[in-house]
């Protein structure tokens, strides 16, 4: 499983109106709840500087967001945020997950059949508008895997494992 622990929440692509609010362009890992840790912080790419932050208030809008940070009264305070990445470190987490998988929770878990065979590690997770797509690179390449319960038998997040059941074809090169 991916030992990160820090995961990526989303970017603040423009200042929002004049009370120092900014639109969040939620990434494939973002889940709203996350926005009330205690444990969020910004960080611009290639910077190791962190700084912890605590949201206010936030609202879907369209299909991102409109976050207030603690501290920020005004546009001028906002723009000065626009790129910068909002993160939530997950090692010492103080919200609940979802009752959903994310994305960074399956990365980098190995991959075999009910029988035993090794498919490899997933490296990818593909979004689509009927369910997750497992990317799943191994000694024999790349697999694509539905992540539905047809296929998917146990996930062991504690262990970093995962169980599938192969339909015929799905593995044959």
């Amino acid at each position: 499983m991916n030992d990160t622990r820090e995961v990526f929440l989303g970017r603040f692509v423009k200042a929002f109106g004049i009370r120092g609010e900014l639109k969040l362009y939620a990434s494939d890992d973002f889940w709203f709840d996350a926005l009330e840790s205690q444990r969020l912080f910004v960080a611009r790419d290639g910077d190791e500087e962190k700084r912890g932050v605590v949201v206010e208030y936030a609202q879907p809008h369209q299909k991102q967001f409109i976050v207030k940070l603690e501290g920020m009264d005004d546009r001028n305070d906002a723009e000065r945020e626009v790129g910068a990445g909002l993160f939530i470190d997950i090692q010492s987490l103080d919200v609940a997950l979802p009752d959903h998988e994310l994305p960074f929770q399956v990365m980098g878990m190995h991959v075999r059949t009910e029988d035993g065979r090794d498919i490899g590690h997933i490296t990818g997770v593909i979004g689509s508008s009927a369910q997750n797509v497992y990317e799943v690179t191994g000694e024999t390449g790349k697999v694509l895997i539905p992540a539905v319960d047809a296929f998917i038998i146990e996930r062991n997040f504690d262990d970093g494992e995962m169980t599938v059941r192969p339909i015929p074809g799905l593995l044959d090169q």
